[in-house]
């Protein structure tokens, strides 16, 4: 069984472990380390820190993980380590008053930051975006995407913009995509996703009208897959795996 730990030790986006597991380090494995930032997980308790400088090699018996290995192995930790990655991505962009430009300090009651010159009090961020398996006459819509890890298929996805619902953000993506039209639209589930903060919201669509038409600066390939005959697709426990693999 996996242990709760009481801090969770980051550099660079990876999670500091003892070797051989997914078990996170404690702040003994980096001593005389430099501490960037740190966080209270509250209301779960322990705390995040993120270490100044390059990751490098890992102190010895330990070994940084990728936080998507975590979710891909279905670790007991993946939820907590999720939010505190996010957590942290959100302060280190996050350092200066949107009001009055001023330094943010901590905020002495809650999980926020505040300007000690306005008073303005920025709370975590969260991204939304949705990400949606399209579907026409039982094949699957798949596409490799030029920005993100070229050599998989995957769902289409994209940012939810000002204004719009999650369904107005699934339509307008696949249509500026791949040019298609969509029928119904369903929800069917979500996750956080801490690259960098943002919370994914998945649905399923139905293909209503059009033939795929690229945006190249966007997709590099788009095609129709039978379930039975996938192409590579992201690992097990990322959104787009369970939404491909229909197991919402």
């Amino acid at each position: 069984m996996e242990m709760k730990a009481d801090v969770l030790i980051f550099c660079e986006g990876r999670l500091l472990v003892r070797a051989g597991t997914l078990e996170p380090a404690g702040l003994e494995a980096v001593a005389g380390r430099e501490v960037a930032d740190g966080v209270e997980l509250s209301p779960e308790g322990g705390r995040a820190v993120r270490l100044a400088g390059g990751a490098g090699a890992a102190p010895e018996g330990f070994a940084w993980a990728r936080v998507r290995q975590l979710i891909a192995e279905g670790s007991l930790l993946a939820g907590r380590v999720c939010r505190a990655l996010g957590l942290l991505n959100w302060r280190a962009e996050c350092r200066f008053c949107a009001r009055c430009g001023g330094q943010l300090g901590e905020h002495p009651t809650e999980l926020a930051r505040v300007c000690g010159g306005c008073g303005w009090v920025a709370y975590p961020s969260v991204e939304p975006a949705v990400i949606v398996r399209v579907e026409r006459e039982g094949r699957i819509l798949l596409a490799r995407h030029v920005q993100r890890i070229p050599e998989l298929y995957a769902c289409l996805a994209g940012y939810i913009e000002v204004g719009e619902s999650a369904e107005g953000a699934v339509r307008r993506e696949v249509r500026e995509e791949v040019g298609l039209e969509l029928g119904e639209v369903e929800y069917v589930g979500s996750q956080a996703w801490p690259f960098p903060y943002l919370l994914m919201m998945a649905f399923r669509a139905q293909w209503k009208a059009g033939e795929l038409r690229l945006q190249a600066d966007e997709i590099a390939d788009a095609q129709w897959f039978e379930p039975s005959d996938l192409p590579a697709i992201p690992p097990p426990g990322t959104t787009a795996y369970r939404l491909i693999t229909d197991t919402f």
